[in-house]
């Protein structure tokens, strides 16, 4: 079942509701001091984490019976949602755990709405600045700050002279990011920036960034659907433009549920990569 653009934008204010929720509880842990556990995988969980997640799931549960979700703790804990309808929701209870148990305040509630193996609505709430984005369709893109005023991103200025990009280099290839951009943008210089972390998309969408470029250091190569669907769709609702390195569109049915590497074009950088290509 497709979404019609009417239910999404009913939907989305319960939606918002629920990662403030959840951004309020993480935001408790964060003055308290959470414990800290580890994952079968290496990496680090925390009670903020669970909590959040505690909230999130019963909530849209209610919200949208029907409807699978794929959590990432869940799926840590070994659950593997059935996603064959092409109708689901991603969940990351609490992006940038990391960040969350170094105190840095660069984490988020990051909620997705998958159909026909697309993300159709996305909300990345950061909790520590109380700013969040959304979209749920073309036009829709909106950035909510502490004052609750919601403002539509427009897509930015043309891009100046140099393209700006954005990258994980702990995570990345440089090499081949470089390659990349000379084959593709031969004409143009690029300024690389490396600290935009979990706010890369936003920033995209925002158009105060041309372009981010996202890999990952795990073996495999490959991005967990809830760490890449949510900006995805809050970057097309912008009017820019997610696509695979080969140009591929991201398509959200894989077993693993994951997807490959990607690039997130501007509104700006979208219009002129169709003239381009």
């Amino acid at each position: 079942a497709s979404m019609k653009q009417m239910d999404l934008n009913k939907l989305l204010p319960a939606v918002e509701k629920i990662a403030r929720q959840a951004g309020a509880e993480i935001m408790k842990h964060y003055d308290s001091g959470a414990n800290i556990y580890t994952k079968s995988d290496g990496s680090d969980v925390t009670d903020a984490d669970h909590a959040a997640e505690n909230i999130i799931l019963p909530a849209l549960r209610q919200l949208t019976p029907g409807i699978q979700i794929v959590s990432e703790e869940r799926v840590s804990a070994g659950e593997r949602p059935d996603i064959s309808s092409g109708t689901f929701w991603t969940v990351d209870p609490l992006d940038g755990t990391h960040e969350f148990i170094q105190k840095t305040g660069a984490f988020v509630v990051a909620i997705a709405l998958i159909s026909n193996s697309r993300p159709v609505m996305g909300i990345i709430y950061h909790p520590s600045m109380d700013l969040m984005y959304t979209g749920c369709g073309i036009g829709t893109a909106a950035k909510t700050g502490t004052d609750g005023i919601k403002t539509l991103l427009v897509s930015g200025t043309a891009a100046d002279s140099s393209l700006r990009v954005l990258v994980n280099k702990r995570r990345c290839n440089m090499t081949r990011i470089e390659e990349y951009l000379a084959q593709q943008y031969a004409d143009m210089p690029f300024v690389v920036d490396t600290e935009s972390g979990i706010f890369r998309t936003c920033r995209v969408a925002e158009g105060r960034a041309d372009m981010a470029i996202v890999c990952t250091d795990r073996p495999e190569g490959r991005i967990a659907f809830w760490d890449v669907a949510p900006g995805q769709a809050i970057v097309e609702s912008a009017g820019g433009r997610v696509e695979t390195l080969k140009r591929q569109p991201l398509v959200y049915d894989a077993i693993d549920l994951q997807v490959p590497p990607y690039i997130a074009l501007s509104p700006v950088q979208a219009g002129a990569f169709k003239t381009r290509a």
